[in-house]
């Protein structure tokens, strides 16, 4: 593939994609990937001549560092990749990279929905790094493998499955790769066995830390990592689901409710119920929505 850039070996693949009007309503969207192999001649900035047409920098990269290293300069601050290791950065920002010889990465441009607001969370979960290591067996690789794979079959995914391989991917990168099905032993999955066994009891964050042996900050730390939020909210949010199926499945009263599912006063869930699900309990049980 006849590929003008400097650096760029002409083994490596770049695909386009356009996306429909519907896809920019609704769909999470690529608009380029590609496979490169390069030597230390190749670079890439935001002021480069291909940055600067159409919409490139309005949008979203992916990188998969396969072997090599680049060096890149992202928002003024300067970070080395390896393989092994993904890159994130939106190109709205200043953005520079160069390649060490024998670099090898698989890059992905993309836009859609919430982009920025999943690209703000991951790179709050990484401590704000740009750069961080997959795990062992990530399903990461195949998805973009799947991608590439497709177009130069001259079958590229339908907009919806590229859609679908975006969210995905966005996901595996916010909530990480290990779930509690995965590893029924972990400390995350411990404590979530631990709150549904006593969901409508007196319970703290600070008890259910305990009960797995970290301390009450860590513990709040990787289980909003893993989980996408906090241990409090999941007792909240588990209690809610708990209260609507009362609520619709005896004749049972608010207040009794509120007590059995471990409120200490009938105002505390009334008001706590409104805020999650928006409307009274009293409202729920006649229209459940």
């Amino acid at each position: 593939m006849l590929i003008a850039e400097a650096g760029v070996s002409q083994r490596s693949e770049r695909y386009f994609f356009t996306p429909s009007s519907l896809a920019r309503e609704l769909f999470y969207y690529p608009t380029r990937c590609g496979h490169y192999f390069c030597d230390h001649r190749y670079s890439f900035s935001h002021s480069s001549e291909i940055a600067q047409e159409g919409d490139h920098n309005r949008n979203i990269m992916l990188f998969l560092i396969q072997a090599g290293a680049m060096e890149l300069t992202l928002s003024g601050k300067t970070v080395l990749s390896g393989a092994g290791q993904v890159v994130l950065f939106d190109c709205r920002n200043p953005y520079r990279y160069t390649a060490s010889d024998g670099l090898e990465f698989t890059w992905l441009l993309f836009n859609g929905l919430n982009v920025r607001e999943y690209y703000r969370r991951i790179l709050h979960g990484h401590g704000g790094r740009p750069c961080f290591s997959l795990p062992a067996g990530s399903e990461i690789p195949q998805i973009l493998d799947g991608l590439l794979s497709g177009c130069a079959a001259d079958e590229p995914p339908s907009e919806a499955d590229c859609s679908q391989m975006i969210h995905r991917l966005l996901c595996l990168l916010l909530l990480g790769e290990q779930t509690s099905a995965q590893n029924p032993d972990d400390s995350i999955a411990r404590s979530i066995r631990y709150m549904n066994q006593h969901l409508f009891e007196s319970l703290s964050v600070q008890q259910v830390a305990q009960a797995v042996n970290l301390s009450p900050s860590h513990f709040s730390r990787q289980f909003k990592a893993r989980t996408g939020y906090s241990p409090y909210e999941y007792i909240v949010l588990r209690r809610i689901d708990k209260a609507k199926y009362l609520l619709t499945s005896t004749r049972q009263s608010v207040k009794e409710i509120a007590y059995q599912i471990g409120y200490n006063s009938e105002e505390n869930f009334i008001h706590s119920f409104q805020k999650h699900v928006g409307i009274s309990p009293g409202l729920f049980r006649k229209y459940p929505i």
